[in-house]
């Protein structure tokens, strides 16, 4: 099964989308590690956020 929809997370380039043993995955923000106003893994589906950067052209999220 497809994971939901991430809303703005999902074309972010501070997006590390996190994988755990069981096979679920998450969004984590990475700037939430220098600012406090971004929540670490934020509720989804975001649709308004202050600090999205558009990932460059070709690049994809982060994965652990």
């Amino acid at each position: 099964m497809p994971a939901p929809p991430a809303g703005l997370c999902d074309s972010c380039r501070h997006q590390r989308v996190v994988r755990n043993t069981r096979g679920s995955s998450f969004s984590l923000c990475r700037r939430s590690k220098e600012d406090d106003r971004y929540p670490r893994y934020p509720r989804l589906p975001v649709l308004i956020c202050p600090g999205h950067e558009p990932r460059a052209a070709g690049e994809e999220a982060a994965e652990r």
